[in-house]
């Protein structure tokens, strides 16, 4: 399951909750137990691996003093 990030518009506490897609009407505020919350938008999961050279085991072996990252 997901972790969502809610924003309580009673009292402004933004928390997180751990829960299935589609039900957050079903989401309380744990500070005051509001039913007005708004799931806020959050960045994306993205792997550490994500923009690194399929073979990164080559990047570590570089001549190269930056490495790999110098982006070409």
């Amino acid at each position: 399951m997901p972790i969502y990030e809610f924003a309580c518009k009673a009292c402004g506490k933004v928390f997180e909750k751990l829960q299935l897609a589609g039900r957050e009407n079903q989401v309380k505020c744990p500070v005051c137990a509001s039913e007005q919350v708004e799931k806020k938008i959050s960045a994306p999961f993205l792997p550490s691996s994500v923009g690194k050279p399929a073979d990164s085991a080559s990047c570590a072996a570089s001549a190269k003093p930056e490495g790999c990252a110098s982006g070409g």
